[in-house]
């Protein structure tokens, strides 16, 4: 048969299962190549094999299994094998469900390994995450210079009085638009990176949130300045799953950190905390800083909002940056809220449903 000739020559793991029977009934010779087994003993080596899938993906499994079976399973879905050094095995099954005219019923599917890929996708996202971070440090620490900057030359200014020679106002103004529009140039450039990423369409992946909050915060921790010393980062000792958009997402979890130490002293904290809900998961950002007034917050999460307010070091806002980060958050499906006292500090709650 041509299905035959194409799946021998075909280098992903290719199968039918007979349900009723509970037997493979066909598996071509990649099996052998990709998964290490014998195609004539893998009805033998099949509870074997599926006794290496990695213990945070078996209760998922199962869930997809039946849905498999009920024939509602999506065209793909990823899947960790174990392999006998304790390595990962990233595998992509494209199911298929066959009933014949007696009522049969057959599950097939194409298993591809893409670990190598997997691989890659992670580099780039960790890669993607600390530039959005460093970036989002970079503005906070240049824009707050500059702004410290601004407010010296005005202080120079008053104190010479009318008196001082015209060269050194001359030089006193250029100073302050110099000051001005560099820290308009930095958060455009941040408003724009932050922009071009909310028009994306998401790419969800399931990822472990520890790892992926823990990695987007470590250039905070590096950060020479004050952050370090005020960042503390809160984990459940157990995974915590979650189908995202990893750039986007942390990408908002930095932004909200950025905010964060706007406002808040440096004797003060800043607390990220990631953990399991009952419909999903929840990712809090609460800092000890001055809070945000009660008029305000109705509209704070708008585009363009009239709460917008210059951090406590000088540094200005736009207004964009926590409308961006509802807009993407909702592109989840999930919530951004916020929980405020003034001069108490604020917390802002990410809650991503299941997938």
């Amino acid at each position: 048969m041509l299905f035959e000739k194409q799946a021998e020559a075909s280098a992903h793991v290719q199968f039918v299962y007979d349900l009723p029977t509970g037997r493979v009934v066909f598996i071509n010779p990649a099996y052998e190549r990709v998964l290490h087994g014998t195609c004539a003993r893998v009805n033998e080596e099949l509870p074997g094999l599926l006794d290496r899938l990695h213990p945070d993906d078996r209760r998922l499994w199962q869930d997809n299994w039946q849905r498999w079976v009920e024939g509602q399973l999506p065209d793909e879905q990823e899947l960790r094998l174990l392999a006998p050094d304790g390595t990962e095995q990233w595998f992509c099954l494209t199911p298929y469900r066959h009933q014949d005219e007696a009522g049969h019923l057959y599950l097939a599917g194409i298993l591809r390994d893409i670990s190598a890929e997997q691989e890659h996708r992670a580099n780039s996202d960790k890669f993607n995450s600390k530039k959005n971070t460093v970036l989002e440090i970079l503005a906070h620490d240049l824009a707050g210079a500059f702004a410290l900057l601004r407010q010296m030359t005005d202080y120079v200014q008053e104190e010479m009085g009318p008196t001082a020679a015209p060269k050194v106002v001359e030089m006193l103004g250029l100073m302050q638009r110099t000051s001005r529009h560099s820290v308009q140039l930095i958060h455009d450039l941040v408003d724009q990176e932050f922009l071009a990423a909310a028009e994306i369409p998401l790419k969800r992946e399931r990822v472990d949130l520890r790892e992926k909050v823990a990695e987007c915060l470590e250039p905070f921790r590096r950060a020479p300045g004050h952050e370090a010393r005020q960042l503390t980062l809160e984990l459940p000792p157990e995974p915590v799953y979650a189908e995202i958009d990893t750039n986007k997402l942390l990408q908002v979890v930095s932004n909200l950190v950025t905010n964060a130490f706007k406002f808040t002293p440096d004797d003060g904290r800043v607390t990220v905390t990631v953990e399991p809900d009952p419909n999903g998961v929840r990712i809090q950002i609460a800092d000890e800083g001055i809070g945000i007034p009660a008029q305000l917050q109705p509209v704070l999460l708008e585009r363009f909002t009239k709460a917008r307010r210059p951090g406590l070091r000088g540094e200005p806002t736009t207004g964009l940056g926590l409308s961006l980060c509802k807009t993407i958050v909702e592109l989840h499906r999930g919530t951004l809220t916020v929980v405020s006292e003034e001069g108490q500090g604020s917390t802002f709650t990410v809650e991503i449903p299941q997938a």
